[in-house]
């Protein structure tokens, strides 16, 4: 009898399993080994030692956002009534006709470069929201609150929502989810025997710097920035972090939702993570060596933009819902008739 009232109640009571969100093209990589342990390693930056435990899974984009994926947010932007020219990246493959952005042929894949935090806070509401045209509300919540951006007058410290909505179904990733994605390794000492591997590479040795064909990654390539972003996304697929994401190394750097405060004057920015592709700084001569270790990371303003900075893609893995409880009452009632 009790059984049976189980079994009512659970079809009465509504379903509670969140439907898998869209892939839109960014072939999300669930995250697994929860509750792994935190990164103890090398830290002259003092950012991520006793970071990089996660305690859920959660899914990653297996690269960076591609151009053709900000042109279509940049139309729905401007189709919302929003300014097309204000929210345009530094380096990319679109291109302004003077009616909509348009992707330049044969530049789809290229990675963006000088992606504003807030920018990327636009993208990652605008997709939770199922990517509309003609909405602007759609751009300013979801993921995270836009009426919380601003900053403290006379200072330079910032209002900005810190964490993404806890319904959140894409974001910009945790300090420490982007840590995990790219440096975690579940079987780094053997199986079930979990590590940090140095580099995003799936190794303790830096990728080798070079062309498609030639090298392991665009960082540290003693070329421009400018040039470093004409290369398409995806061009070295034995690249691969643990969990098989590509682009870690080379492309931009990316965006997290961390916060880092200056220990002398208080200032605040958000921290980005990753060695990006080419001469960072734009001076001959000046390459930052393809130093992506576990403890690379940087900052800019959230309102702000780095012209080597980017963005990958957070998201939900659904939640197991009614059903999922059905089927374990289906086991136990088994079970229990079997005894």
């Amino acid at each position: 009898m009790k059984r049976a009232a189980f079994l009512i109640a659970a079809c009465a009571a509504p379903a509670t399993a969140q439907p898998a969100p869209p892939d839109y093209g960014f072939n999300f990589i669930t995250i697994g080994d929860v509750g792994n342990d935190a990164y103890e390693g090398f830290d002259p930056q003092n950012l991520t030692s006793g970071r990089g435990s996660v305690d859920y899974e959660y899914r990653m984009a297996r690269t960076e956002v591609t151009t053709a994926q900000y042109v279509e947010f940049a139309n729905a932007w401007a189709s919302a009534g929003g300014n097309p020219l204000t929210i345009q990246p530094t380096f990319w493959g679109g291109v302004y006709t003077g009616f909509q952005w348009e992707v330049e042929p044969g530049k789809e894949m290229l990675p963006l470069g000088g992606v504003k935090w807030r920018e990327a806070a636009y993208f990652v509401n605008w997709l939770h929201n199922g990517k509309p045209s003609g909405d602007m509300q759609a751009f300013l919540d979801g993921a995270y609150d836009a009426s919380t951006f601003g900053s403290v007058p006379g200072m330079q410290t910032y209002t900005d929502q810190s964490t993404h909505h806890p319904d959140a179904r894409y974001w910009i990733p945790t300090l420490d989810e982007s840590m995990k994605a790219t440096h975690y390794d579940p079987n780094r000492y053997g199986p079930g025997a979990g590590g940090w591997w140095l580099f995003n590479d799936t190794s303790d040795t830096q990728p080798v710097p070079g062309l498609p064909g030639e090298g392991e990654t665009t960082a540290g390539m003693e070329i421009s920035v400018i040039d470093a972003m004409e290369i398409p996304l995806e061009s070295y697929p034995g690249t691969r972090t643990p969990w098989g994401l590509l682009d870690a190394s080379g492309g931009g750097g990316e965006h997290t939702e961390g916060w880092y405060r200056e220990a002398t004057f208080g200032r605040q920015y958000r921290t980005w993570r990753g060695n990006p592709g080419g001469d960072n700084f734009g001076i001959p001569g000046d390459v930052i060596p393809s130093v992506d270790m576990v403890w690379r990371g940087q900052d800019s303003n959230p309102d702000s933009s780095l012209p080597y900075v980017s963005l990958r893609v957070a998201s939900m893995v659904p939640a197991p819902g009614v059903g999922a409880a059905l089927i374990g009452f289906g086991v136990f009632a088994s079970t229990r008739r079997r005894r």
